[in-house]
């Protein structure tokens, strides 16, 4: 027995060592009852966020025994929240407990969600897995499981080095080194309410919505390496990967994480050592004579008033150079060396001209008192491109629910039309700007922040948020029509003006006066376009400089620093094989050429090539094909777009932008019309596309009637009617609330029977030649040569994706057959002509109704 002792004395002093420590560091729990350690574990969970919990929400892990109990602790998961009816966060903790079961201490506690605005609930735990449901802004967002016995294949690294790094960040997040492997599914269509029960091989998911219940059985296969969860209750599911960081990065993330020290050191240090590298690289080019700087006027890059006459001034135009000796490339604009072998944009078959280069490429030096401190430019032609966005695996931290994809989506028919990929903006520790990916909200917008937008119609966007802060519901967004939005500090550049708010630190937490490093930002031009720009050694201002000089309207700061900014052009046949091709910009970045392909533990922006062709119908049809006659400019892209449904119904697709809408009286009209309201302009008529009569009104019939702003008709518009209102500027827009009185300057109106509002079909009792749908950036004209049931138009219009819609009849007139190609001056019916106008970039700066007043920052 003495011997037996003494070969196991080592063992049995560190087991007593450990446990003394443990003891020491661990916060003292007595009680065996849940409701006191529910107390004791709100008390460790306390420094993050996590001080309110109750007995009910807490879970046990399976045990590793008596000895591994008393002496390491066993885990637990458990909800917790700030103060009583907030937001509750998934926890976890590790308790020591006595053989008997009974609670000693909780040594240490880790907030695995940190999702203050979602309110994680449900939640379920069942030998190794776990299960959780997530609400935020008034609606279920999400459900995710997890693998609580280490993430498996879902930790990629593969260095020994990584694979430590990992171990440790498992550690610092989770408690343990092996991690916890995690699978979330967000919902499209939130349901009411969520219920989960964890079974040995299946997830019970109990979905309500309304008075209806749904019931989905999940299954779970055994193992992290092999339990891959392919759906949660029908959802596409995201595994969350572990990534490889470099030694730097993780190293610098994981002091920050530390709650004693934070950002602040961190941030010193690099202001410190980057400020050390420029003082250097100034000194030896100053040693060598710089040169002399040349003040000249910016020229813009593209004229704003000429893309209302051409097909918007593409190729840009060369930029100025502000140094007396021009070096070679220097502000000329070149197609990328990668256009060999990116994919083009997809002119139609019959169509002879092929569409220009998509990208375009210069360089600038706007620094004067650093010749060496080079921006490089990527102009994108907007009319060619679809842009997109995602969040990174990491980051942004999501305050609602699960983090994004961080990579792109797998679906052929997005990828292969990618062409190009850069990185997003901070971190969410450092500024907490707000972010949504297709209507879900990650985080809320902040008011006055720099922001991206793409809209439902395809169109994107930048400017500064609005003076609003409300999160109810919904978020609240100024314009319905945003799908997607991204913000990042101030606007580096608003209305020409760099650094309006007079902000001094970009990136930092301390004071400082900037920093000469990798930077990189976006910004939108007058006439439409959009750039990239990216510098490895320079300020924030000297960005915003180079915006101004390429003719930026609105400039917006992105990512800084080595490793985490950069653009990809990319030519990707089928993600899954490897298939792909992809190239920085420069190889001065220092970003992998699969970051945003495979995994990006950040956000980032993916560039499509568009589409020329209009939604294949939801209920078949014939292929959509150019129409034939005339088309506006250019041609390579058609804006006029014909086919023709199961039951006969012709359907003419345009752009909305590329055709302009005037409305002319009919000279049947009661009362004699003048012919400036009777007849299009010379000017128009050389460009008409096509006329829609829509008929006459007769004796007391009468109904609203009002061209350019002259009132013709008077009356009230009947119920299940609505006004098609024609602007000055020839958009049309359909509004069953209108009135005369309230129309806009120059605007004409005409009453007509409203067809589909909101998507949803109203079939008046009326028929028709013909009927006009308003769908998400696009018209849809449906016709035929006779007179047809409103139904058949309404399902036409719907399978269209139109959101509104109106027959073009007035009075008992059911109008006549529409006119293409030869065009009759004037019309006995009312009749609404459609001109052709030039393709315009679809970029754009927005104001909002509400701005926030620039305040000078430090």
């Amino acid at each position: 027995m003495r011997s037996w002792l003494l070969s196991r004395a080592p063992a049995v002093a560190t087991f007593a060592v450990l446990g003394i420590g443990f003891s020491l560091t661990g916060r003292f729990a007595p009680g065996d009852d849940v409701a006191a350690l529910a107390q004791h574990l709100g008390r460790a969970a306390a420094p993050l966020g996590g001080a309110v919990v109750r007995g009910e929400d807490v879970r046990w892990e399976p045990s590793g025994g008596p000895v591994q109990d008393a002496l390491m602790g066993r885990f637990v998961l458990f909800l917790g929240a700030p103060k009583e009816g907030e937001p509750r966060d998934v926890y976890r903790a590790r308790v020591r407990t006595s053989p008997e079961g009974h609670v000693l201490t909780v040594v240490s506690a880790h907030n695995l969600t940190q999702t203050a605005l979602g309110d994680d609930h449900a939640l379920v735990v069942n030998g190794a897995r776990a299960a959780f449901a997530t609400r935020a802004l008034g609606a279920e967002q999400s459900v995710t499981v997890l693998a609580l016995d280490g993430e498996g294949a879902q930790n990629v690294t593969e260095k020994r080095l990584d694979r430590l790094m990992a171990s440790l960040t498992n550690r610092q997040q989770t408690g343990s080194a092996e991690g916890i492997a995690r699978w979330d599914g967000s919902f499209e269509e939130a349901p009411d309410a969520v219920g989960l029960t964890l079974e040995t091989n299946a997830l019970v998911v109990n979905l309500k919505r309304g008075t209806a219940t749904q019931t989905l059985q999940v299954p779970l296969q055994a193992g992290t390496a092999e339990g891959a969860v392919a759906s949660i209750a029908g959802l596409p599911v995201e595994p969350k990967k572990h990534l490889p960081k470099l030694l730097a990065h993780w190293a610098v993330d994981t002091v920050r994480a530390v709650p004693w020290i934070g950002p602040a050191p961190i941030a010193w240090l690099e202001e410190k050592v980057f400020a050390l590298k420029d003082a250097f690289k100034r000194r030896a080019y100053q040693a060598t004579g710089e040169e002399a700087v040349v003040k000249q006027e910016v020229v813009a890059l593209l004229d704003g008033a000429a893309a209302a006459k051409d097909d918007g001034s593409w190729p840009p135009k060369d930029l100025p150079s502000l140094w007396k000796t021009q070096e070679a490339g220097e502000g000329k604009w070149v197609e990328p060396k990668q256009s060999a072998w990116l994919a083009k944009f997809p002119v139609p078959a019959g169509i002879s001209e092929a569409a220009p280069s998509t990208f375009y490429t210069t360089f600038v030096r706007p620094d004067e008192e650093r010749s060496y401190a080079k921006v490089l430019l990527v102009a994108m032609d907007t009319r060619q491109i679809d842009l997109n966005m995602e969040a990174g695996s990491e980051d942004p931290k999501p305050l609602t629910g699960p983090p994004g994809k961080g990579r792109l989506p797998r679906e052929p028919e997005v990828y292969t039309r990618v062409v190009a990929a850069f990185n997003g903006g901070f971190k969410t520790e450092h500024g907490n700007y707000g972010m949504m990916v297709d209507k879900r909200v990650l985080l809320p917008p902040q008011p006055g922040a720099a922001t991206v937008v793409l809209l439902n119609s395809g169109r994107f966007g930048l400017g500064s948020w609005g003076d609003t802060t409300k999160v109810s519901g919904l978020i609240d967004i100024p314009d319905g029509d945003i799908r997607s939005f991204r913000q990042n500090l101030d606007p580096l550049v608003d209305q020409g003006v760099v650094n309006p708010s007079g902000r001094a630190l970009w990136g930092f937490t301390l004071p400082g006066t900037g920093m000469q490093t990798e930077r990189s930002g976006i910004c939108v031009t007058e006439g439409g376009h959009f750039l990239y720009a990216w510098g490895d050694d320079v300020s924030a201002i000297t960005l915003g400089k180079a915006m101004k000089l390429a003719g930026c309207t609105y400039g917006m700061h992105l990512d800084m620093n080595p490793h985490h900014t950069g653009l990809l052009f990319t030519n990707i046949q089928d993600i899954s094989k490897k298939a792909y091709k992809a190239e920085l910009l420069s190889n001065q970045m220092e970003i992998g050429t699969d970051r945003y392909i495979q995994y990006a533990p950040k956000d980032f922006f993916y560039v499509m090539l568009r589409r020329p062709e209009p939604p294949v119908l939801t209920t078949g049809g014939s292929a959509w094909a150019p129409a034939t006659g005339v088309q506006p400019a250019p041609t390579w892209f058609p804006a006029l777009w014909e086919t023709q449904t199961k039951s006969g119904l012709k359907l003419l697709a345009w752009e909305a932008g590329r055709g302009t809408f005037r409305l002319r009286a009919g000279t049947a009209e009661p009362g004699k019309q003048a012919p400036e309201i009777a007849e299009l302009t010379a000017e128009d008529a050389a460009k008409v596309l096509l006329a829609a009569p829509l008929g006459s009104a007769e004796g007391s019939r009468v109904t609203p009637l009002v061209v350019d702003g002259k009132r013709l008709f008077s009356g009230v518009v009947p119920a299940g009617h609505a006004l098609l209102v024609v602007a000055a500027d020839g958009t049309v827009s359909l509004d069953a609330k209108a009135a005369l009185d309230g129309l806009p300057a120059g605007a004409s109106a005409i009453d007509v029977p409203l067809l589909i509002d909101d998507g949803k079909a109203l079939a008046p009792a009326e028929t028709a030649t013909a009927a006009l749908g308003l769908c998400a950036g696009r018209m849809v004209l449906a016709h035929g040569d006779r007179a047809r049931p409103a139904s058949e138009f309404a399902e036409a219009l719907v399978a269209a994706g139109c959101e509104k819609a109106a027959l073009l009849r007035r009075g008992r007139d059911a109008g006549a057959p529409i006119e293409r190609g030869a065009v009759k001056a004037k019309h006995p019916e009312s009749t609404l002509f459609v001109i052709a106008a030039p393709m315009k970039p679809r970029a754009f700066t927005f104001r909002p109704e509400k701005p926030v007043e620039y305040k000078k920052k430090k």
